[in-house]
């Protein structure tokens, strides 16, 4: 009863080793040939995960919508990057070329961006409905502190950097003012250097 494991096991085998003679032996293909071919392409997609990164935390460049194209170079270190799209003036164009280069795994870069001002038009009319939606759950969220609702706070948004304004009563209602707007999905920054608090609470916690 042993057996029938055993033969199964080899026959398995048998079909394995016939389907690699098959595809690299009878069609003359390189097995090593394609195993650099998938190195080159996890190569080529962490390249291009690395430079888009890079580029979408830069302040200057997220809002713009920028192509990213990786290709292997064999015999040189690093990847040929190829950047298109467009940018609004030729220094945000320098900008994305120096950090491209200066991204792991690139070696070359090939600045093929398009400079054209009407490019921060629409991203801006882009960015305005997001903005806008921010802003609503960011006042959300401080009317639902309990500590907040009454407190003269203005929201301001722009491409997800939050600004508050206005006056509170005290330091630890700034902060929880703070932490209301940084709760909220794609808000990048939370500036709050123009929200007061005011002299009848500033001696408190």
């Amino acid at each position: 009863m042993r057996r029938r494991p055993i033969i199964a096991a080899v026959v398995t085998i048998i079909i394995i080793a016939g389907a690699v003679y098959y595809f690299y032996g009878y069609r003359h293909r390189d097995i090593s040939s394609d195993f650099n071919a998938v190195k080159e392409y996890t190569e080529d997609a962490a390249t291009t995960s690395a430079v888009k990164s890079a580029l979408a935390l830069n302040k200057q460049l997220s809002s713009f919508d920028i192509h990213v194209d990786s290709a292997n170079n064999p015999g040189k270190s690093g990847n040929d990057v190829t950047l298109t799209g467009h940018v609004p003036t030729e220094d945000d164009k320098r900008v994305a070329e120096e950090i491209t280069r200066s991204t792991k795994g690139v070696g070359n870069v090939v600045n093929n961006l398009q400079v054209d001002p009407k490019a921060q038009a629409a991203n801006a009319e882009q960015q305005h409905v997001p903005d806008l939606e921010i802003k609503a759950a960011v006042l959300q969220s401080i009317l639902n502190n309990p500590s907040l609702k009454t407190q003269q706070i203005k929201v301001d948004v722009y491409n997800g950097e939050v600004k508050l304004a206005g006056s509170v009563q005290s330091s630890t209602q700034k902060a929880d003012a703070e932490s209301a707007a940084r709760s909220i999905t794609n808000v990048r920054e939370v500036d709050s250097n123009a929200l007061a608090v005011s002299k009848s609470g500033a001696g408190q916690p």
